[in-house]
């Protein structure tokens, strides 16, 4: 009789031993919390930059001067040249911030409006220039090639007033940048919602 009831002790011990450490299970440390890691953004701002290809054309003019520019066309010239030139769009990645995301997901991103980070002349569309001279005038290199800048100018001030193209270029650049976010969250298994400021 003794033996059952050290028994029945024991059973009752072990029972409370047990249900002491129930609230205990499942409670293993949990894993901080993974930061999300944001430093591609510099690619990934590049990836997003808008390739514009203007055709363009360099003039140069020079009326003719002087006793017999009238009769003989002297100092007369002008010159005339077609090239392609690429113009690149996009916004400065200096510029874009991003925040830590907060405990519902929500990362917060301000991005500039878009500007001109290039223009650049594709020399292998640059045709032979043709040229109309009077009578012992000739077109100088210099001429030539003052002709090409001050039209790559034209192009620059042709795109800058292309609010359309700009627009563009920004919402490719948050396209790109919000599913760089989401993709950065799903590799640590987070759910992130992108908010423009």
């Amino acid at each position: 009789m003794r033996g059952v009831r050290v028994k029945s002790k024991l059973i009752v011990a072990g029972l409370c031993f047990c249900l002491s450490l129930s609230p205990l299970v499942g409670c293993a440390a949990s894993e901080p919390k993974k930061n999300a890691d944001f430093s591609g953004i510099s690619s990934v701002c590049e990836l997003a930059t808008l390739k514009c290809y203007y055709h363009n054309v360099a003039e140069s003019r020079e009326e003719a001067s002087g006793i017999f520019g009238g009769l003989l066309g002297t100092g007369y010239k002008k010159l005339w040249m077609e090239y392609s030139g690429i113009v690149e769009v996009g916004i400065d990645v200096a510029q874009v911030q991003i925040s830590q995301p907060t405990e519902e997901g929500v990362v917060r991103v301000h991005i500039p409006d878009a500007q001109i980070l290039s223009i650049s002349l594709d020399k292998d569309s640059l045709s032979d220039p043709l040229v109309d001279a009077g009578l012992f005038t000739e077109v100088s290199m210099e001429e030539k090639t003052n002709a090409v800048a001050s039209a790559q100018e034209n192009m620059e001030e042709t795109a800058r007033q292309n609010t359309s193209m700009l627009a563009q270029a920004k919402e490719r650049a948050k396209r790109t940048i919000e599913g760089y976010i989401v993709n950065a969250g799903r590799a640590i298994g987070e759910t992130y919602i992108v908010e423009w400021e």
